[in-house]
């Protein structure tokens, strides 16, 4: 690849390449990651020639060819009739807006819930292979925190995910709590906004994707101010910044990404967060802001008897279902048409009831 880095450079002394529009005034050519590569031009036959003359001396060198079937030129604002020159010059094959690169989806639009499918569908794939049935609630709150939630932070942190997504995903979380499985159910026994409370407040202290996903574009705005050595920093500074403070500035033709990003002053405005304070942090904790973005919390007063309790662990989240009167014993079972028999099978005299 450092061969075809320096045949690309060579691109720059001759006046007939033309760049891209939004890559000549960083000379940008190229990106690669791994064995995937982006090549940039304008859409002129001329340069694209030049450009593709590059690369196949590059294969020529070196062996590696481009796999026909996986590669594809996107187009915009070209004439139809180079369009169809360059694709025959090229071999390739016309691709279309939005794509998956990383495994997240390149749109210069809003995202939709259907690009975000496969985040959806690798959750579910993974509750599928857990035996479930062998865990406790306890047991798969460990499995939402650690291993769910991991799987949308990788999107979280690129983008604003749509409100409808993130409703999906706690419905999924929500789902596999109470019920073991992904079936649609109204047996939550806790509402899953307490849930996501701090334990001191009477929660489980499970993330709140919204805020945690606020928090993470957060820092992206911080990194437009404190991290000018990106690439991707120093091309939104050139084409939308020139000289100005990001801070408040409004990019009307930029990408949908983009202007989510310069939005995101909103929310750390609205818990006092200045400019002049973002550009004090030396650091920026995602952790940190996403606490302060939460906003305080009243302390239940049975707090210490959870928080402090060494017991099992499985025993605390029963005695916190108590303590909120939701433990399914047989009185509210009968509301779910689950049992006829509300009588106590200790007693036998009453019915069995949090009270009983």
């Amino acid at each position: 690849m450092e061969y075809l880095s320096r045949l690309l450079k060579t691109l720059q002394q001759d006046p007939n390449f033309n760049y891209h529009p939004r890559c000549e005034k960083l000379n940008l050519v190229q990106f690669s990651f791994a064995d995937d590569l982006l090549l940039f031009c304008r859409g002129d036959v001329l340069s694209v020639q030049m450009l593709f003359n590059c690369f196949k001396e590059f294969s020529e060198a070196s062996g590696l060819k481009a796999n026909l079937e996986k590669s594809s030129i996107y187009f915009g604002g070209v004439p139809m009739a180079d369009q169809e020159s360059i694709l025959e010059l090229t071999g390739f094959t016309r691709g279309e807006l939005p794509i998956r690169y990383l495994g997240v989806p390149l749109s210069t639009k809003r995202i939709s819930v259907n690009q975000c499918k496969p985040l959806l569908d690798k959750m579910l794939g993974r509750i599928s292979t857990w035996t479930t049935k062998y865990l406790s609630y306890v047991g798969r709150v460990q499995l939402i925190k650690s291993v769910l939630f991991s799987i949308q932070t990788f999107w979280a942190r690129i983008f604003l995910l749509p409100n409808k997504i993130i409703q999906m995903i706690e419905a999924i979380c929500r789902r596999f709590l109470w019920t073991e499985g992904v079936e649609v159910s109204k047996k939550a026994l806790l509402a899953w906004e307490k849930m996501c409370y701090p334990r001191s407040a009477g929660g489980l202290n499970i993330l709140d994707i919204l805020q945690w996903n606020r928090a993470a574009v957060c820092k992206l705005l911080w990194n437009l101010r404190k991290k000018k050595d990106k690439l991707w920093v120093k091309w939104l500074h050139i084409y939308y910044g020139k000289g100005r403070s990001m801070w408040g500035l409004v990019a009307g033709n930029a990408s949908w990404v983009v202007r989510k990003i310069l939005k995101a002053k909103v929310y750390l405005e609205n818990v006092g967060i200045q400019e002049q304070d973002l550009i004090q942090m030396e650091k920026f904790s995602i952790k940190k802001v996403y606490v302060i973005l939460r906003g305080p919390f009243q302390k239940v007063p049975w707090r210490k008897v959870v928080c402090n309790n060494f017991g099992a662990a499985k025993w605390i989240f029963i005695l916190r279902l108590i303590i909120c009167e939701k433990l399914l014993t047989r009185d509210k079972l009968a509301t779910w048409g689950i049992t006829d028999d509300t009588i106590c099978p200790l007693c036998n005299h009453e019915d069995e009831s949090i009270a009983h």
